[in-house]
């Protein structure tokens, strides 16, 4: 329900605590964030087990702004500083707050929690650090909030990543990122924008696939109206198309492995630090098919990610699977996903005809 995270900043966010009434700005804070349970060390991110201390205990909290907000969710930046000298690197003088709330914001937040501590697993520093992940302890009409914390990041000037080194990087998650089950799927829901992926794990890629791409034909129809064309061809791209092109995918003459990729990888979820070095963030992970995060990048949103420059740049490390000379028809099937996925989040945009 985001208008109540909405309207709290307009009436100057929630009533603060005593211990936190001295904290500048009005975005919307509350102990949780200062004093949670003790993060513990987890092999997989299943369970809601690992809520973590999520900001130091001599960290010093100055202030927390509004920063920026969608339809979904509202980002805050929390400013500090640590409470000696000795301590000044154990964490960043900025953060990111983002809190979203009710049933659909815990799977949101949750799932993004848990898709950049696999992310960072895989492929360290790719990501924001995240400091942690719980519930606000007070919450005004009976309407839970939650909250996501990670680094601020300070963006390079360079906006554009350099061909090769996102290639790099982005080869290196999607081939150290192992399924633990060795299937496909993920051990939490994650989302695309606020639209959860079915991640249920199943042994076959094309059957996860193909009720991925079904999902999106569902929510498709439930926010912009029934269209049987559309569903048909959607059930003979489900029964015909995607068992041809997906059941008999091999990789140096083996059956493909689930791989982890970011799950929404286009240009807005993309960004340098430093002298260039290519981040990662707003991430919906589940292990897939690694060319399925290149299916966005067909889409027309995709602007800089879809230059080709950064498609040859990838597959020059990462060389299509086999059939070799079909990737571009798994391409253009992977990108219905992302066409369908943003016309059911945005009913009327032209992505839901092409």
């Amino acid at each position: 329900m985001p208008t109540l995270l909405h309207s709290l900043l307009e009436r100057g966010g929630l009533e603060r605590p005593l211990a936190l009434k001295h904290v500048g700005g009005n975005f919307p804070i509350d102990e949780a964030i200062m004093k949670g349970p003790q993060k513990q060390h987890m092999e997989d991110y299943s369970t809601c087990a690992y809520w973590a201390l999520v900001l130091p205990t001599d960290f010093n909290l100055l202030s927390a702004e509004p920063f920026e907000k969608s339809e979904f969710s509202i980002t805050g930046c929390l400013h500090g500083e640590m409470a000696d000298d000795s301590s000044k690197n154990a964490s960043p003088p900025n953060s990111a707050l983002q809190c979203a709330s009710g049933d659909n914001g815990k799977m949101m937040l949750e799932g993004e929690y848990t898709s950049l501590l696999t992310i960072d697993s895989a492929s360290p520093g790719l990501v924001p650090s995240v400091l942690g992940f719980g519930e606000f302890r007070t919450s005004p009409d009976d309407c839970k909030i939650y909250f996501l914390i990670e680094d601020f990041l300070q963006l390079g000037s360079q906006t554009k990543p350099d061909p090769e080194e996102f290639a790099t990087r982005i080869a290196e998650m999607h081939g150290t990122g192992r399924s633990p089950s060795g299937d496909f799927g993920f051990a939490v829901t994650t989302c695309d924008g606020p639209l959860p992926h079915p991640v249920a794990w199943r042994a076959s890629w094309a059957d996860f696939f193909a009720e991925l791409l079904l999902s999106r034909v569902r929510m498709d129809a439930e926010a912009c109206g029934p269209w049987p064309e559309l569903e048909r061809m959607a059930e003979q791209v489900v029964s015909k198309v995607v068992p041809r092109l997906l059941n008999l995918l091999l990789w140096k003459g083996k059956p493909i492995e689930p791989n982890l990729i970011h799950g929404d990888l286009w240009d807005a979820n993309v960004g340098t630090v430093g002298a260039g070095k290519t981040i990662i963030y707003d991430a919906g992970s589940y292990y897939a098919h690694n060319e399925m995060e290149t299916g966005i990048w067909r889409v027309i949103y995709a602007e800089t990610l879809g230059q080709s420059s950064y498609r040859d740049a990838y597959l020059r490390l990462y060389p299509p699977a086999e059939p070799v000379d079909e990737w571009d028809d798994r391409n253009r099937l992977y990108s219905l996903k992302c066409n369908l996925n943003w016309s059911a989040t945005e009913p009327g945009i032209i992505t839901r005809k092409m």
